[in-house]
C-alpha cells in the first residue's frame, strides 16, 4: 500500500453554477462560473490546498459534468480514484443566486437522485480507511441504501482503528 491518506472524505459531489453578477435574480443573470461542488469535495479540496493528501469516495453520472469533477480534483490535487460513474443517473447540478451579505438561495438539480447514494460497501478500500489519519462523511449518506451501508461499512472500519 502507499503511504497513508491524510484525509478520505465520502458523500457529495457534483458541479455548483453561480452566477457572476451578485444581486441578481437567476432569472436575469447572463453569465455563469462552473465550480467543484459538494461538501465532502471541499473538505477533500481544502486539506489538499493545506498540502495535505487527500482522497473521495463519490459517485457521478456518466456525463461530461462527471468528466469536469475528474478533471477539477486532480487539478486541486485529490485523488479521484475512489469517484466512479453511474450510467443510470446524471451528476449532481446546483445553481445559486446571490443576494450580499447573507442571502445566498440554493436550488438543487439531483433527480431521481444523487449519484453518490449509490455507493456500495464492496466498492470501498476498507484498508484505505482505516490507514487514513481522518474519515469525514456526510450525513446524507445514510438517508438511503445502498450508501447507508456503505458508510456504515466505512464508519465500522474506522472505529477499529482509533
Amino acid at each position: 500500500m502507499t503511504e497513508p491518506y491524510d484525509v478520505i472524505t465520502m458523500g457529495r459531489i457534483g458541479v455548483d453554477i453561480y452566477p457572476l453578477q451578485t444581486g441578481v435574480p437567476l432569472s436575469r443573470v447572463e453569465t455563469f462560473g462552473k465550480f467543484l461542488g459538494g461538501s465532502a469535495t471541499n473538505v477533500a479540496v481544502a486539506a489538499a490546498r493545506l498540502g495535505r493528501r487527500s482522497a473521495v469516495i463519490s459517485r457521478t453520472g456518466a456525463d461530461p459534468f462527471g468528466d469536469y469533477v475528474h478533471q477539477a480534483l486532480r487539478d486541486f490535487g485529490v485523488d479521484d480514484r475512489w469517484v466512479t460513474p453511474v450510467d443510470r443517473l446524471p451528476t449532481p447540478v446546483t445553481f445559486c443566486e446571490i443576494f450580499p451579505p447573507d442571502d445566498f438561495p440554493l436550488y438543487f438539480y439531483r433527480l431521481p437522485k444523487a449519484p453518490d447514494l449509490d455507493i456500495r460497501p464492496y466498492e470501498l478500500d476498507l484498508d484505505a480507511i482505516r490507514a487514513a489519519r481522518v474519515f469525514w462523511m456526510t450525513g446524507t449518506g445514510l438517508c438511503e441504501e445502498p450508501s447507508r451501508s456503505a458508510t456504515l461499512a466505512a464508519l465500522e472500519a474506522v472505529s477499529y482503528t482509533h
